[in-house]
Formats: C-alpha cells, structure tokens, sequence
C-alpha cells in the first residue's frame, strides 16, 4: 500500500479559496459605493404630469411657425440666425450627462436676424441649448446640441 505524500502547500489551498472570495467582495464593495455616491439624480421635475401632458408637447411643436433657421456653437459663441429682427430670444444652456450645470441666457440681436451671446460655460464636454425666440404674440422653440472644447 502506498502513502501519500502530503506536501505542506497543500495545507493553504482553503486559504486560496477564502481570499478569492474576500478579494472579489471588496472589488463588488468598491464597485456599489461608486456607483451610489456618484448618481447625479438627473430625474426631471414633476415627470408624471409632464409625462400626460406630452401630447399637447407635441402639438405645440407641430402648429409653431416653419422656419428657416439656424443655430451654431462656435469659438465660444452661440449664434442663432432667424428671418426676423424684432424677436426676444433666449437659450437655456443644459448639461445633459451632470446635473447643476443648467443656466439661461439671452441672445443679443446684431442685425440681419443674428442673435448672439457668450455663454461662460463651466464645463467642457457635450451641451444643448433650448432656443426660444418670441415675437408679435408667436413662439418658437427649437435644440441645438454641441461640444465645448
């Protein structure tokens, strides 16, 4: 009959197993505290009743005026072109991706339809302006997503 010969490593194999267990536990404790102590809380307020309201969101874009518009984001400048003089225009700047970044501006008219303004932009990365223009009793609404370098 033969012995088995143990060898003294063998002792630490339920070691091995424990502090595989123990290594992967600490990483999935790492891994949840980032995620819930970074979530920014992006949720719109009142959701339910913007959520029923949705069709009459959808109306309004479909009955505003068709215009032959366009909006640009350049060197720090945000430029709205309208076939108009005579509008109040104004953008709300959004941080789509981080929270508390939201601010409203308003764009000065420089002639021939151009509005314009210089944003201070606290942040680079990815933006959306929300552009109204207002005139004689008519609104009109439109997006423009760009990137601050």
């Amino acid at each position: 009959m033969e012995q088995s010969i143990q060898n003294p490593k063998d002792k630490r194999i339920p070691l091995y197993f424990v502090m595989f267990f123990v290594v992967i536990a600490l990483l999935d404790g790492i891994f949840v505290y980032m995620a819930v102590s970074t979530q920014t809380g992006l949720v719109i307020p009142q959701p339910y009743q913007k959520g029923l309201a949705f069709n009459q969101t959808l109306d309004k874009a479909r009955t505003q005026p068709q215009l032959d518009q366009k909006a640009s984001y350049d060197s720090g400048v945000l430029r709205w072109v309208l076939p108009m003089d005579n509008a109040s225009v104004t953008a709300t700047i959004i941080r789509p991706a981080h929270d508390g970044y939201d601010f409203k501006i308003t764009l000065a008219h420089k002639g021939a339809g151009v509005y314009e303004a210089s944003p201070d932009m606290p942040l680079k990365g990815a933006w959306a302006a929300k552009l109204k223009a207002t005139w004689d009793n008519t609104q009109f609404q439109t997006r423009h997503d760009f990137i601050v370098k």
